[in-house]
């Protein structure tokens, strides 16, 4: 039997021993590389959709202010209109009052013979006007119509509601000899946004402003609108 020298089987144990822990260290460190590029892979598509979410909201903010913008401008340029429309009203009743004709008026003031009319036709009801009416001379509408007022502030909203349909107008209080201002749907749009046929839209309006003028002013007041706009007078 040969004889085996014990220092040379433990040198060589050692040395297995060191191949085998140097390659569990190579196959670790190779795990972890992979791990590592995983990572990074995950860590790149993280912040490609970061990236993307802030585009997003950068463009939302964007659209955001342009509408935020666009209705203020909107706003605006309703409210000039307005004013153009009062210091109109307010020149045609003073011209009326002083008994000037329709014509010279129109002439004069650069309006429509309607627009002076209309006026006119206030001016007529406020000197018979003597207090709240009866409510049988109101307006009479089917299927229930209803107004229910809602404030904020210096406005709010206005909204008609039947066994037919509702809808909102918003409101705001007004300047000079008149009480608020009432954005009432225009021709075209009437029916996309009342859901109810054009030819009712006298009557109707009509009736919003008989009885915006009995619930929210004192005796005297009065009403008249154009295509956009219902102007209530204390």
């Amino acid at each position: 039997m040969p004889h085996t020298d014990p220092t040379k089987t433990i040198e060589q144990q050692q040395k297995d021993f060191a191949k085998a822990l140097e390659k569990a260290m190579k196959d670790a460190l190779k795990g972890v590389d992979k791990t590592a590029a995983l990572l990074e892979k995950e860590r790149k598509v993280v912040a490609k959709e970061l990236d993307a979410a802030r585009e997003v909201r950068k463009k939302a903010e964007r659209e955001g202010e342009k509408i935020a913008a666009d209705y203020f401008e909107q706003r605006r340029t309703e409210l000039i209109e307005f004013t153009r429309l009062e210091l109109l009203r307010d020149l045609v009743r003073m011209h009326l009052e002083a008994g000037r004709p329709v014509n010279e008026i129109c002439h004069w003031l650069n309006v429509k013979k309607s627009f002076v009319q209309q006026i006119a036709g206030l001016v007529e009801r406020l000197k018979k006007y003597h207090g709240p009416q009866p409510d049988q001379h109101h307006i009479k509408l089917d299927n229930n119509p209803q107004l229910h007022f809602f404030s904020e502030g210096r406005g709010g909203t206005i909204r008609f509601e039947n066994n037919l349909t509702s809808f909102d107008m918003w409101w705001e209080f007004a300047g000079g000899n008149a009480l608020a201002l009432i954005g009432i749907p225009s021709e075209q749009h009437w029916e996309a946004v009342t859901q109810l046929p054009l030819e009712q839209r006298a009557d109707i309006l009509r009736f919003i402003g008989e009885r915006v003028v009995a619930s929210q002013t004192s005796k005297g007041g009065s009403f008249i609108y154009d295509d956009q706009t219902m102007t209530i007078y204390q």
